[in-house]
């Protein structure tokens, strides 16, 4: 035993068995992460997977470098380890994909049994002629030939599981997955053509850059699995986001009418109660279940958005200012605040309406419940301005203003400056999230006791 003088094409293969082993640790731990964070045992046992092939790649390169025309037992067992790790990555890929379409963990009886016999399979093709120089071809058949046979049978049914069952996500990470797969297997099974044609008389020599195609394919298969990893995670909380949209929906409708009754009963209570105490007791329930109200309203108004498919029109600001005006007048202290808005024909841009009615309701309600009725000449002015693609819609008020320290947080969900504060802290959320969904953003300035001017941004209006 011992490295010999190694020739140009040796080290070139070492050279590419490093780079598989280095890229099959790469992917070991990166499923082995996905696996434990994801609680999806699949991932675990193809993490499993690339760990045997590293193994295998590693025996190989070690036989290579120690052992390339020796037959000492030595030799013999990592041969039966390299032959083992080589089986069990098939193994592994083929529970992984079981697990994936069944949901359920494979029998550990049984799968000791398959280990076993896999240890059997790989000692005898590893032991059987390697006692004579003579049995050199049939040594290679058994060893590199069953190798590359299971290797090509088991990436071609794991390909095919991966392209037709519909467990797997349809996406181009699939596709490129079963793609890899099946390309692998064919890899496999040409190579094993070429070693039985050899060993029967039929000479072919295999290309130089076969390793390097080997290398290709692997990394291909790895970063697939990956992709299509990310698609079926995508794929599932767009699913749980749907579900929860749903039932926040639905939730919220159902509890409007029960609602609307309280408040209707709250109303018959006020006028047949003529106690001023048990009038006061009424006056706060009726408050109490109009704030319930509006966060349920919210709610709602979110869930409508977040739903709607986005659909670009041509808006005039006067008519969508219209149809939010129409929505908030009867408001409490709309009908004491002017609405200064300059007309122009050329106010018109491209958006989704329902989308920028939700901004601007909102918007406007704000400017409304916070502003400075004591003050005169209370107003909410609105401008409108053109840069190219880009409209920029202002909404000025002169009403209390924004602290300077609330500003960073005002668009988060739920946030409130002050406990006091009349809102439900999900208005300017949903306008954020309903700009999102239009590709704009807002800006905002203020001045507490002095007032606000949140700014719309459309790119491409």
């Amino acid at each position: 035993m011992g490295v010999t003088n190694l020739s140009e094409e040796t080290l070139r293969l070492l050279y590419l068995y490093l780079a598989e082993f280095i890229l099959a640790i790469i992917l070991f731990f990166i499923f082995r992460h996905f696996g434990i964070l994801y609680r999806r045992r699949f991932l675990y046992t193809w993490a499993l997977s690339w760990f045997a092939f590293a193994i295998y790649i590693a025996a190989t390169g070690v036989i290579t470098i120690f052992f390339m025309r020796s037959q000492s037992t030595a030799r013999l067992v990592i041969s039966t380890f390299a032959q083992m790790s080589c089986f069990l990555q098939v193994v592994l890929i083929l529970r992984g994909s079981y697990e994936l379409v069944t949901e359920k963990g494979v029998n550990r009886r049984q799968f000791k049994g398959i280990l076993l016999v896999l240890f059997l399979i790989s000692l005898l093709s590893v032991v059987a002629f390697s006692q004579t120089v003579e049995d050199a071809s049939m040594r290679y058949l058994l060893r590199v030939g069953s190798r590359t046979l299971v290797s090509g049978a088991g990436f071609l049914i794991a390909g095919i599981v991966v392209l037709q069952n519909k467990k797997f996500s349809r996406g181009f990470g699939q596709r490129i997955l079963a793609i890899s797969f099946i390309l692998y297997s064919i890899y496999q099974l040409y190579y094993c053509l070429v070693v039985v044609l050899n060993v029967t008389g039929t000479k072919i020599e295999i290309p130089n850059f076969y390793g390097v195609v080997d290398l290709l394919v692997i990394s291909m298969m790895g970063m697939s699995m990956i992709m299509w990893l990310l698609e079926d995670e995508r794929a599932r909380l767009e699913k749980a986001n749907k579900e929860l949209d749903l039932f926040l929906y639905s939730t919220s409708h159902d509890l409007r009418a029960p609602i609307a009754s309280i408040l209707g009963l709250t109303y018959l209570g006020k006028l047949e109660f003529e106690e001023e105490r048990a009038r006061t007791f009424m006056d706060m329930i009726e408050a109490r279940v109009k704030k319930l109200d509006m966060v349920i309203g919210d709610i709602l108004s979110l869930s409508r958005s977040k739903k709607m498919e986005v659909k670009l029109e041509e808006i005039n600001l006067r008519d969508l200012l219209d149809n939010s005006i129409t929505d908030i007048k009867f408001n409490k202290g709309a009908s004491a605040i002017s609405l200064d808005y300059q007309y122009s024909s050329s106010h018109i841009f491209q958006t989704d309406f329902s989308q920028m009615k939700i901004v601007l309701n909102n918007l406007l309600a704000n400017a409304v419940k916070y502003h400075n009725l004591d003050q005169p000449n209370p107003f909410i002015r609105v401008a409108f301005f053109r840069e190219k693609d880009t409209v920029r819609i202002a909404i000025e008020d002169n009403g209390q203003g924004i602290p300077e320290a609330s500003l960073p947080k005002i668009f988060e969900m739920f946030y409130r400056a002050s406990l006091n504060t009349e809102g439900t802290g999900l208005g300017l959320y949903i306008v954020k999230e309903a700009l999102s969904k239009i590709k704009g953003t807002i800006e905002v300035k203020s001045e507490f006791g002095k007032g606000s001017t949140f700014t719309i941004v459309l790119e491409n209006a």
